[in-house]
């Protein structure tokens, strides 16, 4: 149907007796009717098709007000539509926080935060040494934050979960000032190991882990020979090369059980810490020897005769002087009743035989 482009409504009734309608006139008395009767019948013809146009009008005009209000609702859900969805990566990007507990209050002890190096070696249930927990590690960590707070928007690319992804240059960077779990004093082991099983708690590692981690540093702290002259020297060394094997073979998939003590790997190591330091004591006394001047030269000098040349022997040392390798103690040059002498002569052969020499005591 074509559209109606005017409101009939407003149409005002023609005059039927014009020119324009002479026709239509002429023909309707010709019928047979009244020049009056022709006239009303051309008005009433009139005005029923008007009310039919008006109607379709009407119709018309509902229909257009129907289309626009669909339109115009399509248009504001769309716009609303959009608008929610910027508001969801809005909130996407903005920062997030959780809620509190308002009856709940901070704890007795706060555990100093380590780098960010660390914290993320942790979230990646990767090794990282124990220093970083450590007060000296922490107080580290927090000069350089402060110092490189200007450079947090630096970012670097690093794999996750087989996807490429930015991350903060700070997680990157480890520490120059990092020491093995074994060059750290038993004071820095002790309160590191406590601030790293707190961190992996927080970080969500398995309980299976945490479990046998805890079981491991309570053996390593707690351990008989800890008071032995080398004890917490090969506990220390023991527990390093211990957790990086762990982690290593954790990563292998063939882990075992790092809280079980295995008593023949720490007596190897403990065969080489007493080695090293035995090695270090012969280096020191040959130096302090090279440094003295001793040589194993013959004691005497040599004199001219008249049957050649001869070796004049000194006499012994006068007891006042000082003499490296004998004591000063009149009591101390004779064997107490029982104890064996070296036999004579071995004064000249070079320095005395010492516990460090014979072997392990």
């Amino acid at each position: 149907m074509e559209r109606i482009l005017t409101d009939p409504a407003l149409e005002a009734q023609p005059n039927f007796e014009s020119a324009a309608y002479a026709g239509w006139l002429n023909a309707l008395v010709a019928g047979g009717i009244t020049r009056e009767d022709a006239l009303e019948n051309m008005a009433n013809g009139w005005r029923f098709e008007r009310q039919e146009r008006i109607t379709l009008w009407e119709e018309q005009v509902e229909e257009d007000a129907r289309i626009l209000r669909e339109r115009l609702e399509r248009e504001r859900a769309e716009k609303e539509a959009e608008e929610q969805e910027e508001r969801r990566e809005a909130e996407k990007k903005k920062p997030k926080i959780n809620d509190f507990d308002a009856g709940s209050v901070v704890a007795d002890v706060i555990i100093p935060r380590p780098s960010q190096y660390a914290i993320q070696k942790i979230k990646n249930m990767e090794y990282v040494e124990l220093w970083y927990f450590s007060p000296d590690g922490c107080h580290e960590a927090s000069t350089t934050a402060r110092s490189t707070s200007d450079s947090d928007d630096a970012y670097g690319f690093a794999k996750v979960d087989g996807i490429v992804a930015l991350k903060t240059l700070a997680s990157f960077k480890a520490s120059h000032k990092a020491l093995q779990d074994h060059d750290l004093s038993w004071c820095q082991f002790d309160l590191a190991k406590t601030s790293f099983l707190v961190h992996i708690e927080k970080s969500g590692w398995p309980d299976k882990h945490q479990q046998a981690l805890a079981l491991f540093f309570t053996l390593i702290t707690n351990h008989e020979h800890r008071m032995r002259p080398r004890g917490e020297k090969t506990l220390l060394r023991y527990a390093g090369f211990v957790r990086r094997e762990w982690h290593d073979r954790l990563a292998q998939n063939q882990g075992f059980n790092i809280g079980l003590f295995n008593n023949a790997l720490y007596g190897t190591i403990s065969d080489d810490v007493w080695e090293a330091e035995r090695d270090e004591g012969l280096r020191l006394l040959q130096s302090s020897l090279a440094v003295s001047g001793y040589t194993s030269r013959p004691r005497g000098r040599e004199v001219s005769t008249s049957q050649g040349k001869r070796r004049e022997t000194s006499p012994p040392p006068d007891d006042t002087h000082y003499h490296p390798y004998r004591s000063s103690n009149p009591a101390a040059k004779k064997p107490y009743k029982g104890q064996p002498s070296f036999p004579a002569g071995a004064s000249n052969s070079g320095p005395s035989a010492c516990a460090l020499c014979l072997g392990r005591f």
